[in-house]
């Protein structure tokens, strides 16, 4: 999966970004631009609001719920990644 940022704002916590070439679902998409939020949840732990805005290739309506969930938990799971190596490497962004 490949993508750029396309804005981010720091004091909001939320990031934009536009995927150039992705998985299999991905696949199925012309343009795919997700906006990522976190918003603080209190005793170190926060809530993460994903936004996914796609359009398809053949020009059909929305994915199927099973492709829907794909693509979320993805996004998912590349917050906890990044989350893994925040804890390991508190001091570089501290």
């Amino acid at each position: 999966m490949r993508s750029r940022v396309v804005a981010r704002d720091n004091a909001a916590r939320v990031i934009k970004t536009e995927m150039l070439e992705g998985g299999k679902v991905s696949g199925q998409l012309k343009s795919q631009v997700v906006e990522m939020k976190l918003e603080p949840a209190g005793d170190g732990a926060c809530v993460a609001k994903l936004r996914v805005e796609y359009e398809r290739l053949d020009g059909g309506g929305a994915l199927s719920a099973e492709d829907q969930v794909a693509i979320a938990a993805g996004y998912l799971d590349l917050l906890k990644m990044v989350e893994a190596y925040l804890v390991t490497h508190p001091a570089e962004y501290a």
